[in-house]
């Protein structure tokens, strides 16, 4: 790591501690992808990367998006980088984005208001930290070594060429799609696609692997995430009908879930077989659906939690969970994590004991 670059790691995961202590689930370094078809395979083509990303459910599961740029250094393009982030931005859907650099000029600032951008330089976000009480906070969120430790696990060490087993490319899928794909298909497919991607890899997983916990809770995010995203569509629905408004969603619409079963009803008539367009966790996906939504409170801070849990319990080896917010502890945000493991890890078929610290709580 070069030392431009571990400034701009800096800044990173001291924005991200901000946005964490605001309510948001924060990835670093999230890579936007494009894919491609070339010849007779399809292609991932690297976009740009997103240093910081922030989300956000309130109890009315509305949800808010952040990203924020971080660059170091004196000599940084200001203006032409507020255009690049306004583009990425809206690309993206952000609601908000920042810009966080270590210095800036004045034409920059007068931009960034007329562009809908937010600047922190490094005295504005000194301040921000102080005023926010950021650093009495117990969470190393900003600590590199910290960073650093949970990085190394991430990813498959293949060396250079060497030809994958095919244990190797199963990991390699997940990782890919983890890391690259999640972020580039549409938000509805996740949900079904985050529980086969791991059902394909559950018998190699191994609870005494740290390599393997982390993949885990990062499994266990993304299928939090693509839940809450559901309950959106569903409470915006007006939560009349769970069942059938998680249903339309997944299946992404009234008009593709129509199509979908006329095409199983006409496979079954062909084949005289039974197949099913639902699989058969469905019903415990929406049983888990229909809680979090009863638990608002507890459900929209599901992915802060599960985080949390992973840095502080798994990674550093503490047996109890400090308060993400204020003095007490948001028992029922708990509650709805454990909840989201099992349902994870009966629909995957993954071991439970890979959440041995987020089940112990």
């Amino acid at each position: 790591m070069t030392k431009a670059e571990d400034k701009d790691l800096s800044l990173k995961l001291r924005f991200r501690k901000i946005l964490f202590y605001q309510g948001y689930w924060c990835p670093i370094e999230v890579e936007l992808s494009q894919y491609e078809t070339s010849g007779k395979t399809v292609k991932r083509v690297s976009l740009t990367d997103l240093d910081v990303l922030g989300i956000r459910y309130d109890n009315l599961f509305t949800r808010s998006v952040v990203v924020g740029d971080c660059k170091s250094g004196k000599n940084v393009p200001g203006i032409s980088r507020l255009f690049w982030i306004k583009g990425v931005s809206d690309y993206f859907g952000a609601d908000q984005a920042y810009f966080i650099p270590t210095a800036i000029g004045n034409h920059a600032r007068g931009i960034a208001p007329k562009l809908g951008l937010r600047i922190l330089d490094e005295s504005a976000l000194l301040a921000l930290e102080d005023n926010l009480r950021i650093t009495e906070q117990s969470l190393p969120w900003s600590d590199l070594k910290t960073y650093q430790s949970i990085a190394q696990l991430w990813g498959r060490n293949i060396s250079k060429g060497t030809k994958p087993n095919d244990e190797q490319l199963r990991f390699k899928k997940v990782y890919s799609y983890l890391s690259y794909s999640y972020w580039y298909i549409s938000q509805h497919r996740n949900l079904l696609s985050t529980i086969e991607q791991f059902r394909e890899l559950a018998p190699l997983l191994d609870a005494s692997n740290r390599k393997h916990i982390l993949l885990a809770y990062s499994g266990l995010e993304r299928f939090a995430h693509s839940i809450l995203e559901t309950i959106t569509f569903v409470f915006a629905q007006g939560s009349r009908n769970v069942p059938a408004d998680a249903r339309k969603y997944i299946y992404g619409g009234n008009l593709e879930l129509k199509e979908k079963e006329q095409f199983f009803r006409l496979l079954r008539s062909l084949t005289k077989s039974n197949e099913q367009l639902d699989p058969p966790y469905l019903q415990d996906i929406i049983e888990l659906i229909g809680r979090m939504l009863r638990n608002p409170v507890g459900a929209c801070d599901v992915l802060r939690h599960i985080s949390a849990i992973y840095l502080w319990c798994v990674n550093l080896e503490n047996k109890s969970l400090v308060p993400l917010s204020g003095n007490e502890e948001n028992t029922a945000a708990v509650v709805q994590s454990r909840e989201a493991a099992n349902t994870f890890c009966k629909a995957s078929g993954i071991p439970l004991s890979l959440f041995g610290s987020l089940t112990s709580l």
